[in-house]
């Protein structure tokens, strides 16, 4: 039961209050003046004090004041049942913390149902301590795991970012965590790729697919990897364990500076601006891609768009939470609005980002907003100084050796994409990190000639036609699942030049009815299509056909810059 200190300085009304309250089962504890009574508080800490105004030694407003002060964070009641009549003492000792009064003389029902509803908000009181402490200690337990969830996100998914010549990024999330994703890399061949991905909303739930996004970028770059090769990867984990409602927007470019070519993806993400500094024009590349995620990697349609650069222009991508900001009015800042913005703010991101705010007058963007702009004059400036900057591993000394494959018809049916596992023994023999997509490019452009143009007789035009790419690829599946006949052969031979140079000889041959034409040969309308063999022929010393077309050879040689370290 609950215990009462009576303070009054008449012995018969502490009786009557004594007996009248231990009637009811409370115990009872008393004091004949306010010094008294504040030692008895301190002793016994009773839950609730009822005092007069009046009393020797200490007065009652005083006695409430030092009891507050002693109860500190603690409901510590104090009624006052008085003989006073004057309201400036009634008033004064409510004013420094009495809870409640009543005059004397009185009901007894009203003092007992007074004491009662005072012991009630103790009571309360004592339930909303209890909860806020629980709740602190459990805000308190989130805020530690946040800051160690915190941690780990920055680790992998900031951590690894490499500084980039010619890159500015501006990332605004609306939540600590952040549902947009900004990755920039130094390939070991020299390349530069950055992505930059939106997930489905924004906060914890739309960061948690950051993480292993961040780490099968960082890995797969590390070894050598195709772009390509990274979205099917990314796209295969992301559909695995995303739920359903969640998905992955994104775009990636990647800069070769020695071709002073950029190749773009875009799945699902607001168009990519390219502005010409020299020429003031602009381009737009909208999405040819749905989110990763979605689909399976067989189902997901990756093309590439590619750009011949001169160096003057800039790459601006962003997510859609700056071209959605809203005005009063409910009109969206938009794609034109940004155009204009970067044209007349001479490309600066950081005005573009207050113009959208001036646009919405101040507001704060209600989703996370990223921007990155690629200026090419840095980056085409020095492709040397970052294969340098690229190389981490020591290449040990060119050795020689050959490798030998032969594809039978049955082989070429069931295993249509044989590069990786060709490049990586490659690697595995010689390993040339930094020189990975450049074999990878040559590989895949022999192969796949003497593939589709030896042995399946495919059509080039056909890509030129409305839909051409898609149609091609569907002909060479047809084509494949009825072939019976036909071999192709690899035949790759590494000679060492010298401590620090290697030579790799490669040939492809196939003993098809069709033969690859020569793209030398082909005329003006026929060009777009052997685009890939111009490419391999910027990238090797040496480079022929043979044989009417059915032999093709390639030669490649590398050196280290790294100095042998």
């Amino acid at each position: 039961m609950a215990s009462i200190l009576i303070v009054d300085p008449s012995k018969s009304n502490r009786l009557y209050l004594r007996l009248t309250l231990e009637k009811q089962g409370y115990q009872v504890f008393e004091a004949g003046d306010g010094l008294e009574a504040l030692e008895s508080y301190e002793h016994h800490r009773p839950n609730l004090v009822i005092t007069e105004i009046k009393l020797p030694v200490l007065s009652g407003a005083d006695l409430v004041q030092r009891i507050k002060l002693l109860a500190k964070e603690t409901f510590a009641p104090v009624f006052v049942v008085t003989n006073a009549f004057k309201p400036d003492s009634i008033q004064r000792i409510l004013s420094v913390g009495a809870d409640d009064f009543l005059q004397k003389p009185y009901p007894e029902e009203l003092l007992l149902a007074k004491i009662a509803s005072l012991l009630r908000n103790v009571n309360f009181y004592d339930d909303l301590k209890q909860s806020k402490e629980m709740v602190s200690s459990l805000h308190m337990s989130l805020a530690l795991e946040h800051k160690s969830a915190e941690r780990i996100f920055e680790k992998f998914v900031h951590g690894p970012r490499q500084e980039v010549p010619g890159l500015e990024a501006h990332v605004s999330p609306a939540s600590i965590f952040n549902g947009d994703v900004f990755l920039s890399t130094i390939t070991p061949a020299g390349n530069v790729i950055t992505l930059l991905g939106d997930f489905t909303g924004h906060g914890l739930p739309a960061a948690i697919g950051a993480i292993p996004v961040a780490e099968v970028f960082y890995s797969m770059v590390k070894k050598g990897r195709t772009l390509k090769e990274i979205i099917f990867v990314i796209n295969d984990k992301l559909k695995t364990i995303l739920p359903a409602h969640i998905f992955f927007s994104c775009v990636a470019v990647k800069v070769f500076p020695k071709r002073r070519s950029v190749s773009l993806f875009n799945a699902g993400m607001q168009p990519v601006v390219m502005l010409n500094e020299a020429s003031g024009e602009y381009a737009l590349f909208e999405s040819s891609s749905v989110p990763l995620g979605v689909l399976d990697s067989f189902e997901l349609d990756v093309d590439f768009t590619k750009v011949d650069v001169t160096g003057s222009e800039h790459f601006i991508c962003y997510t859609d939470g700056i071209v959605e900001a809203m005005d009063d009015g409910k009109e969206m800042f938009g794609v034109p609005r940004l155009v204009e913005s970067l044209q007349t703010s001479h490309y600066d991101i950081g005005r573009l980002v207050d113009a959208a705010q001036d646009f919405c007058h101040g507001c704060v963007f209600n989703d996370d907003v990223s921007i990155i702009k690629l200026s090419l004059a840095d980056i085409l400036m020095q492709p040397n100084q970052m294969i340098a900057s690229a190389v981490l591993e020591r290449i040990p000394p060119p050795s020689d050796w050959s490798l030998n494959y032969v594809f039978s018809a049955a082989n070429l049916r069931c295993n249509p994409h044989p590069i990786e596992s060709i490049v990586d023994a490659i690697i595995g023999m010689q390993p040339i990190t930094p020189y990975k997509e450049d074999i990878f490019i040559i590989l895949s452009e022999l192969y796949n000639n003497a593939l589709e143009h030896g042995i399946l007789q495919l059509d080039s035009c056909i890509k030129q036609q409305s839909n051409g790419f898609l149609a091609f690829a569907e002909a060479k599946q047809k084509a494949l699942e009825t072939l019976s006949e036909g071999r192709l052969m690899v035949d790759i031979q590494h000679e060492a030049l010298s401590d620090s140079k290697g030579r790799l000889r490669i040939l492809v041959s196939h003993d098809g009815p069709g033969r690859a034409q020569d793209v030398t040969t082909q005329t003006s309308s026929e060009i777009f299509s052997g685009r890939g063999i111009t490419i391999v022929r910027f990238l090797c010393s040496d480079f022929q056909f043979d044989d009417g077309g059915a032999r093709v050879e390639a030669v490649y040689e590398w050196e280290r810059r790294d100095g042998g370290r």
